[in-house]
């Protein structure tokens, strides 16, 4: 409950605040009048609201690599899929055939090679002998390093042959709900056919939200501190909070300069399938603990180059000024992060005519 406002009076028989707004300097009987509001809390947590965008973790378009007759689709539309699960078979007739091929030649031209490296090493030998002419030499030199040379061509050759006939058929590269096919069975595929399906991971499933680049270092200062100190709630379009708590997950690595803001993501988990990519939600964050900040009125607070500050009057009726750490302000009411403990009575009204230390006298 908000404190009571007292005031503070003037000349004991006059009116309390007939002098409100005169000032009177000490050793002339005069005293300050202001009123004084003894801080407090709402009784509630703090609470920060976000409007947020559900998107997906991960999300895969699946796309041909070669160019075949689509012989068998291994879904249906909209089923959940497991990682390695056969989603698309081509013909792959053309593809076993190139690789067979491919496979020959390498055998063909390791034989060759072989013999040109015996007819070579033989060749040089009767070289170094004189039998053999340096022409002789060369020749053979020169077949054995064309050998060589088609060798690892075939080789190169086999690795893309393996690589196409290996697409021939298409497995799911994560776990997932999978779209709508865009081809059935029979269509001739291309890899400029375009996407063939796409994948979104559905659980767990992330949200997007923004917050001032102010608010976030006042009020949290780092990521840590707002994992450790908030619970992550959503609330639907229906106007009705999902059913499971959120965590923080990371913050984008820089700021919008447009916004001065701060994307932050955060983690839910979905089995249910409730929260579908590009849903608006709204993010509400919550203190973990059971007090909210101590506020004062927004008329309390001043500032100057140094700090913002206000006059906490003590025991004896004596301001003194106070550093604060200026939190979100709602209502005409201001949140402090530090500087001022609930229940200490402060100058609430008019601050700036008070002396620190001139002692004031407050109403009962």
């Amino acid at each position: 409950m908000i404190a009571r406002i007292k005031t503070i009076c003037a000349f004991g028989a006059i009116s309390a605040c007939a002098f409100a707004n005169a000032y009177s300097a000490p050793g002339e009987g005069g005293k300050i009048c202001v009123p004084v509001y003894k801080a407090d809390r709402t009784g509630e947590p703090e609470t920060f609201r976000y409007t947020a965008q559900v998107m997906p973790i991960e999300t895969v378009n699946i796309t041909s690599r070669i160019s075949a007759d689509l012989v068998k689709v291994g879904f249906k539309d909209g089923e959940y899929v497991e990682k390695g699960r056969l989603l698309y078979t081509f013909d792959d007739t053309r593809y076993a055939a190139m690789y067979k091929s491919d496979k020959s030649k390498i055998e063909e031209y390791e034989a060759k090679l072989i013999y040109a490296r015996n007819d070579y090493e033989r060749t040089n030998e009767l070289f170094k002998k004189g039998v053999s002419t340096k022409d002789e030499m060369e020749s053979s030199l020169s077949q054995y390093k064309s050998y060589q040379a088609s060798l690892l061509g075939a080789e190169a050759d086999l690795i893309l042959s393996e690589d196409d006939l290996k697409h021939c058929k298409i497995y799911s590269p994560i776990s997932g709900v999978i779209g709508l096919t865009n081809y059935t069975e029979g269509n001739y595929i291309t890899p400029s056919s375009g996407i063939l399906a796409t994948i979104v991971q559905l659980d767990p499933i992330r949200v997007k939200f923004s917050m001032s680049s102010r608010d976030f270092l006042e009020n949290f200062s780092d990521i840590e501190t707002l994992r450790k100190t908030c619970v992550v709630r959503l609330k639907l379009a229906d106007d009705t909070f999902y059913d499971e708590e959120g965590e923080i997950e990371f913050i984008n690595n820089e700021a919008v300069k447009t916004t001065d803001t701060v994307p932050i993501f955060a983690k839910f988990k979905n089995s249910k399938s409730r929260l579908l990519p590009n849903n608006t939600v709204a993010v509400y964050l919550k203190r973990k603990d059971d007090k909210s900040k101590v506020r004062v009125p927004v008329s309390a607070i001043l500032h100057d180059e140094e700090s913002s500050y206000v006059y906490v009057v003590d025991e004896n009726d004596i301001p003194r000024r106070r550093n604060v750490v200026l939190g979100r302000s709602s209502d005409g009411m201001q949140f402090l992060n530090s500087g001022l403990s609930e229940g200490e009575r402060v100058v609430s009204d008019g601050p700036h005519k008070v002396v620190e230390g001139v002692k004031i006298e407050v109403a009962k």
